[in-house]
């Protein structure tokens, strides 16, 4: 993510640790006159380096710039330790007023002058420098690579395995205390910003100790910080997560989630309250304010009113005191954004605070045109105007709002928060019911996020919540939108009649699988760099003359249903009351995996049918329809459809059924091998993995034994002889279609917690898997099917069921069949062995395979309820 401001992501609180760990702080505390003892004479370089000093210290960064700029073409070149003294000022300056390449490019310049002098100590401390700033840019790999660079084997916390050259090494080759500790912290903070926050609070530790070790007291502020903004980062996951548990009516877990985020709460502030005592103890104004901004947060989640009051009157006394800065234009936005009601982006200001949110936000805007940081007085312009949006006077938000848009394109080398302006102008246009503008600043605001959506959503986990406040919303909006006016199940004929114009359901559909792309990208972060595949959709409805694609949208108060059939344009459905629907949805889930209960009671089932299917139905039976593909959303993802019933019959019965997270992300051909071989993975043994205790699964090598007799050829690694090292030797060895997995696994909110157990207890992530088959070659034939018959997915997780939605994606196989919970291991093992044997007709498809062996399955009486048989889905390509 191009910055921590960028976008709103994250809370404008947070981005400011970053200005706090800087090494403007820590390698002489901000621009310096030249070194040794040399009388300056007016208007010679030294002279313009000490005017630019003085008007740095007065907070008049342009003026300071110049002067350097000046005297660096007044030096000779000969006088090199001069030149890199004059860019290593530029870049400090640069950095204050946010100008981030330019600062990147000082301190490269100055780092290599000193290389050629041989000073490997302050290259080092230059390199941490460096990466600062691609801390600041969002670039982790890059700032990672200047500062430590481990082999990929290694841990990122095994200093000793750094590549040469890094900012680390160079300190502990020479014996760099100063410079280490700074690596550390740069090194502690990237980790923590893209999420690892085990490995970031071992480095963070590290360096704090050394810190102290070394004497360095006054550099402890900025690490107990980063400790901070961890611990702080890890209670607002843990609140939202006891959040999402509460409103499934998961009292026990959301309790759970609740202490352990208390929990977090407590350390962070303790860190906080450490740093800000430190800060006092030296004077240190600028860090005082920059840890009360961070502590900030945490009173308010408390409800510590006499807290939060005492805070803001301490910083606006300290807000008099500090120079015009980055920092100060950032804190002041932030202030004015504290006084908003709860933790969303587009909160209204709690009524009786606008005029203290207000003036903040002017000052932060007054700042940030003094100093010429656009950026700074595009996001403060933007919170007026969304301040305004909030109190009804909508055309002084638009023109605010448009101000903004303004600055936002202004010497940024990105779109940076302009989509969140066009998004503001579309809520504006829409509350002056300009539907058609409304319509085009929505449309705008889809075009900028999609042209940054790999940077905006690749470069940092720790988005992961706050994407559904400030990106997810504006598909949602741009969707309901672009529906307002289409009339359900309206009549081809009627659509054809402006073929001119393109569909608004079309056009919705384009924009729902924008959202499905956003979605996976922001969940998978940068472990997996999406690529759809734009004629996909064409291509497969195109093989596909029987198979009708049904795709829902979960809107604010209903849900849309858009049915495409073949050679038809699409048609809409509306299930009314999304808030019902979802509880309905998560009843009919805990109902299903409770498959011990007999008998099983259709009524969930046929209630979903109702909603779901049977509105669709005439149109499906008049086009011969006999394959369902559903491209679900949110809730209904976590719907096994297969046991859907209409009163008679379960849906499996009249449909194969499959579900893909988007059809330009499927594959799209089949590429079915004439015998294809298995590589079978099984553990039947009870193990311990990732701190819980996983059952045993009896009927795992009954299941390893009938794929074997299937498909003959294969390959099985049962148990003990199936370990990470097995599984990547044997990938390497031979390619195989079919990967089958009989074994635990689970589907988590957080992705780097979807993993596989092998026999021996280990975990191994689909990421993992997906580099193990790639190791084959450059040549190596695509995996065709990952099969998982032993996973768990939460009932209800709207994001766990993403990482569910995404494994064929992430395993990098064309279609996945996987289980939505731990069913009863015997009736799996019966249903994998008829897939196969049904699999090798080619008159049937993967999605007519599983469906003939589920039918198998509940046909056989007895005690097969669906909770036995549905929770295996298949995920991608159905042919």
């Amino acid at each position: 993510m191009p910055s921590r401001l960028r976008g709103r992501l994250r809370d404008l609180l947070g981005w400011l640790f970053l200005a706090s760990l800087a090494l403007t702080l820590w390698l002489g505390h901000g621009p310096s006159g030249p070194r040794g003892a040399i009388a300056a004479q007016p208007h010679t370089p030294d002279q313009l380096i000490q005017e630019g000093v003085s008007l740095y210290a007065a907070g008049d960064y342009l003026s300071a710039i110049d002067r350097w700029q000046a005297a660096l073409g007044g030096y000779d070149p000969s006088a090199q330790p001069r030149r890199a003294l004059v860019h290593e000022n530029l870049a400090r300056a640069y950095g204050q007023v946010g100008q981030s390449a330019e600062a990147l490019a000082a301190w490269t310049a100055a780092a290599a002058i000193y290389a050629t002098l041989g000073d490997r100590t302050q290259v080092g401390r230059l390199l941490s420098e460096q990466a600062q700033v691609h801390l600041s840019l969002g670039q982790h790999r890059r700032a990672i690579a200047l500062l430590c660079l481990p082999p990929p084997e290694a841990s990122p916390t095994d200093l000793d395995a750094c590549e040469p050259g890094g900012a680390l090494p160079l300190a502990l080759a020479a014996g760099d205390a100063l410079g280490q500790v700074a690596a550390l912290g740069s090194l502690g903070e990237a980790y923590r910003l893209r999420g690892d926050y085990a490995e970031a609070e071992t480095l963070l530790t590290r360096g704090l100790e050394l810190a102290r070790q070394s004497g360095y007291a006054q550099f402890e502020g900025p690490l107990l910080n980063g400790l901070g903004s961890l611990f702080n980062r890890r209670s607002r996951v843990d609140y939202r997560r006891a959040e999402a548990a509460r409103q499934l009516g998961l009292t026990g877990t959301a309790e759970g989630f609740s202490a352990q985020a208390e929990g977090y709460e407590r350390q962070a502030q303790q860190r906080f309250e450490q740093a800000l005592a430190l800060a006092q103890q030296w004077g240190d104004l600028a860090a005082e304010w920059q840890t009360r901004l961070n502590l900030l947060p945490i009173y308010r989640q408390q409800n510590n009113g006499a807290a939060v009051m005492a805070a803001r009157q301490r910083l606006s006394d300290l807000s008099g005191q500090l120079p015009a800065s980055r920092g100060l234009a950032y804190g002041a936005i932030a202030l004015g954004r504290s006084y908003q009601l709860g933790d969303r982006s587009v909160g209204c200001v709690a009524p009786g605070s606008e005029a203290a949110a207000e003036a903040w936000l002017e000052r932060g805007a007054a700042i940030g045109d003094r100093i010429g940081d656009v950026r700074a007085a595009s996001f403060a312009l933007g919170e007026l105007g969304h301040l305004r949006e909030c109190q009804g006077d909508l055309a002084a938000a638009m023109r605010l709002t448009q101000q903004a848009q303004g600055l936002a394109t202004q010497g940024l080398g990105a779109a940076d928060s302009l989509y969140l302006w066009q998004w503001q102008a579309g809520r504006i246009y829409r509350l002056q019911g300009k539907v058609e503008a409304a319509l085009a600043a929505y449309n705008q605001a889809v075009t900028t996020l999609e042209s940054i959506r790999t940077e905006i959503l690749v470069a940092d986990p720790d988005v992961q919540f706050d994407f559904r406040d400030t990106v997810e919303p504006i598909y949602r909006e741009l969707i309901e939108l672009q529906l307002a006016g289409v009339q359900p199940l309206q009549a081809a004929a009627k659509q054809n009649q402006a073929a001119a114009a393109p569909s608004p359901l079309a056009a919705a559909l384009v924009t729902a699988d924008a959202l499905r792309l956003a979605e996976l990208q922001n969940y998978f972060g940068n472990d997996c760099i999406l690529s759809p595949v734009a004629q996909a959709r064409v291509d497969l409805l195109a093989q596909s003359t029987d198979t009708a694609v049904i795709s829902s949208v979960v809107l604010s108060d209903r849900t849309a249903l858009i049915l495409t059939l073949p050679s038809q344009p699409p048609q809409l459905v509306w299930v009314e009351d999304s808030a019902r629907l979802r509880d309905t949805v998560v009843q009919f889930r805990l109902g299903l995996e409770a498959f011990y209960t007999e008998p099983y009671d259709t009524a969930l089932a046929e209630q979903l049918y109702a909603q779901l299917v049977a509105p669709l139905e005439p149109a499906l039976r008049a086009a011969q329809i006999t394959t369902l593909v559903f491209i679900h959303d949110g809730f209904l993802r976590s719907v096994p459809m297969a046991a859907l019933h209409d009163g008679r019959q379960f849906l499996i019965e009249n449909y194969a059924i499959a579900t893909t997270p988007a059809l330009t992300l499927t594959a799209p051909e089949s590429r079915r091998a004439e015998s294809p071989q298995a590589l079978v993975l099984g553990s039947s043994q009870a193990v311990v993995a990732a701190g819980r205790r996983f059952p045993p699964i009896p009927a795992v090598p009954q299941e390893v034994a009938a794929v074997l007799n299937e498909l003959p050829g294969s390959r099985a690694l049962l148990d003990e002889a199936f370990g990470e090292a097995q599984l990547q030797q044997a990938l390497q060895a031979a390619p195989y279609a079919i990967l089958h997995f009989a074994t635990h696994g689970q589907f988590s909110l957080d992705p780097a917690d979807n993993f596989i157990i092998t026999g021996q207890g280990e975990t191994v992530t689909f990421g993992q898997l997906e580099a193990f088959i790639q190791a084959g070659g450059p040549g190596r034939q695509q995996v065709d099917l990952v099969m998982l018959t032993a996973c768990d997915t939460a009932a209800g997780d709207d994001r766990a069921t993403l990482g569910l939605a995404g494994v064929a994606i992430r395993a990098g196989a064309r279609s996945a069949i996987a289980s939505l919970w731990q069913a009863d291991d015997a009736t799996t093992a019966q249903i994998t062995q008829d897939f196969y044997r049904f699999l090798k007709d080619p008159a049937l498809n993967k999605a007519q395979a599983l469906q003939q062996a589920q039918i198998l399955a509940l046909r056989r009486g007895g005690s097969v309820t669906p909770g036995k048989w549905a929770p295996l889905i298949l995920v991608g390509n159905w042919l």
